[in-house]
C-alpha cells in the first residue's frame, strides 16, 4: 500500500498538495519563516497528522471495548527543539476532550488509550515521544 501527495508551486505561496484521496490544499511556509498567515503549513500537518490519526484509530479501539465514543475534541501541541544543531518535533501531546454515551465500558477507558497509542500509525512513523492526557466530560 502506497499514499502519495504533489505539490506544485510556482515563485511564490501559497503552493498546493494535491492528496492521493483528492482534496487539494493550500500550503506555506509558517509566517516566521517569511510564509502566509492562513494556509496549511508542514509544522502544521505534521501535527495534524498525529492527532487525526489518534482519533481516528481511538474511535475504533474504544468501539471495540465497548466505550461509545460520542464526542471528541482534541488540541495537539508540538514540542521544536534543536537537537544536534537541526530543529526537530521531541515531543506532540495530545489533549484528548471526550464524551462517551451512557453504558459505555469506562473500565477499559485506559486500555483504549494505551492500545490507540501502540497501533496508531502515523505516531509510530514519527522519532518523536507522545503523551496522552485525556479529559472525560
Amino acid at each position: 500500500m502506497n499514499f502519495e501527495t504533489t505539490v506544485v508551486w510556482n515563485q511564490k505561496f501559497p503552493g498546493k498538495i494535491h492528496c492521493q484521496n483528492g482534496q487539494v490544499i493550500e500550503y506555506s511556509a509558517p509566517v516566521e519563516l517569511k510564509g502566509m498567515q492562513g494556509t496549511l503549513t508542514p509544522e502544521d500537518a505534521f501535527v495534524g497528522a498525529a492527532n487525526m490519526c489518534y482519533q481516528i484509530v481511538f474511535q475504533y479501539v474504544s468501539r471495540d471495548l465497548g466505550i461509545d465514543l460520542v464526542e471528541y475534541r482534541c488540541k495537539a501541541v508540538g514540542d521544536l527543539e534543536v537537537v544536534d544543531g537541526v530543529k526537530k518535533f521531541v515531543k506532540i501531546t495530545l489533549y484528548p476532550e471526550m464524551r462517551f454515551a451512557p453504558g459505555s465500558n469506562m473500565s477499559n477507558l485506559e486500555k483504549a488509550i494505551s492500545t490507540t497509542k501502540r497501533k496508531c500509525l502515523v505516531t509510530n512513523s514519527m522519532d518523536l515521544e507522545v503523551d496522552v492526557v485525556p479529559k472525560v466530560l
